[in-house]
């Protein structure tokens, strides 16, 4: 993929250490990575910042499984197991980045059962359903995914935990659900004749929302309101059977060759001021909770970025179905996809 490189000024010749960022595509502040470089060029540590995008988790979790060289990866709450089950993921120890005083107690480091961090929270957000309300009446239900009113203009994201929750949640069921009965025969005949009225598998629904190629599409909460500015008659809703909470991590690569500069960056990351200034250039929440605090966030009063209890109340948070029902879910995946 299309690398993106920050170099300081009046760099010269000499080489200097690299910090490689593996992430979906602007999905960190460019002003946040500039700070970073002015701040170590200041301290006396030059560095050049490389960025590589993946566009789905498959992608990512293929990528890290070869071991590939990655100093700093951001990987989703329920890919977490497995990245750390395979080798992807490097200890951290929690000593070495004290900005985790600053995560609100519901978004703590993610550890293993043994106690070992792995990870520490990036950002949040819900996935709904994003739509234009000149082409389509405000939806209350996952359902209107699967109306055929609307065939050749709907999307969902191209991800087999995405395309399986709105699944789930369209026919009454947990996005957890272990009901293998329910699942292969309702769940499984929903999302073969959803594919036939389907406009696309989308790993980026705003973009078609915004050109009028879809009308209606699942989409993560903060991706829908920054396509808003584009397009006006974009709206965002989490349907009445609820939806998915995720928390996005930022982790090592097991194979970083700066992990020091890795940690350095992540715990840059956890300063108050630096998280606010992505969230409000992302549109996503912080985990935060200092920056919420100093009011430095500006959208901390919208609902479809910080949810109001009551709506947290019906989210649920995904556990990609380990020791469940993953073989099953991989084989309606490949039916789909394959």
């Amino acid at each position: 993929m299309l690398a993106s490189l920050v170099l300081p000024a009046g760099c010269g010749g000499k080489s200097k250490p690299v910090l490689s960022l593996y992430n979906w595509g602007d999905y960190i502040a460019r002003s946040v990575l500039d700070a970073f470089v002015a701040r170590e060029v200041a301290a006396g540590r030059p560095l050049e910042i490389v960025e590589d995008v993946f566009l789905s988790e498959a992608e990512m979790v293929a990528k890290l499984k070869t071991l590939a060289a990655y100093d700093v990866v951001f990987p989703i709450d329920y890919l977490l197991d497995e990245l750390v089950r395979n080798g992807s993921l490097a200890r951290i120890d929690p000593a070495t980045v004290p900005g985790i005083k600053h995560l609100g107690k519901h978004f703590q480091p993610w550890h293993n059962d043994e106690g070992t961090v792995y990870a520490i929270p990036y950002l949040w957000g819900t996935t709904g359903i994003g739509y234009d309300s000149e082409k389509v009446d405000k939806p209350t239900s996952w359902k209107a995914l699967f109306d055929a009113r609307y065939a050749g203009h709907i999307s969902v994201i191209d991800s087999k935990g995405d395309v399986m929750d709105q699944a789930l949640l369209a026919a009454g069921l947990d996005i957890n659900s272990r009901d293998k009965a329910k699942i292969r025969e309702v769940v499984g005949p929903m999302l073969q004749q959803q594919k036939e009225i389907l406009r696309a598998y989308d790993s980026n629904p705003a973009r078609a929302l915004v050109s009028g190629d879809t009308w209606i599409a699942q989409i993560d909460s903060g991706d829908l309101l920054a396509a808003q500015a584009s397009k006006p008659s974009l709206q965002y809703v989490i349907p009445d059977e609820g939806a998915a909470l995720w928390t996005d991590y930022v982790a090592v690569a097991s194979q970083s060759k700066s992990r020091e500069l890795a940690l350095r960056f992540i715990d840059y990351l956890l300063e108050p001021e630096v998280a606010a200034a992505n969230a409000n250039a992302l549109s996503f929440a912080t985990p935060n909770a200092t920056a919420l605090e100093q009011d430095l966030i500006d959208a901390a009063d919208d609902p479809h970025i910080y949810p109001p209890p009551e709506v947290i109340a019906h989210l649920q948070r995904s556990q990609n179905w380990v020791g469940g029902n993953a073989a099953l879910v991989d084989e309606l995946w490949q039916q789909l996809r394959g």
